[in-house]
């Protein structure tokens, strides 16, 4: 008898613990995760349902002020990120108008 079928007669009398997961074993694992999540969805679908049924005005209320605040929050970012970028850009030149400052003919320093 060869190796190969050694094993496949070992294998058919309980075998190696890797062909424990036959392919229907792991096929019917899936099968059964899929199932759970599935379920979980429909649950998930019937709570916003019943939430809605029972909350949406206040439900909706809420979600516009929470909305409106975050937009708010983001404008007023979004100007002041504006003008640190507009003072950035003006003081973009200091080193410049320093030297300027400090030397007004444009002469280089002499030393004595």
């Amino acid at each position: 008898m060869d190796d190969n079928s050694e094993q496949r007669d070992k294998a058919g009398a309980g075998g190696p613990d890797f062909l424990d997961l036959e392919l229907s074993k792991v096929l019917l694992s899936e099968a059964e995760s899929i199932t759970r999540e599935a379920f979980r969805e429909l649950l998930k679908d019937a709570a916003k349902a019943r939430f809605q049924a029972r909350y949406g005005q206040q439900i909706e209320a809420l979600a516009n002020l929470a909305v409106d605040e975050l937009l708010a929050d983001m404008t007023t970012n979004l100007a002041i990120e504006q003008q640190i970028a507009e003072r950035e850009a003006t003081r973009k030149d200091l080193e410049q108008k320093l030297r300027d400052c400090l030397n007004p003919g444009g002469q280089a320093d002499s030393e004595d």
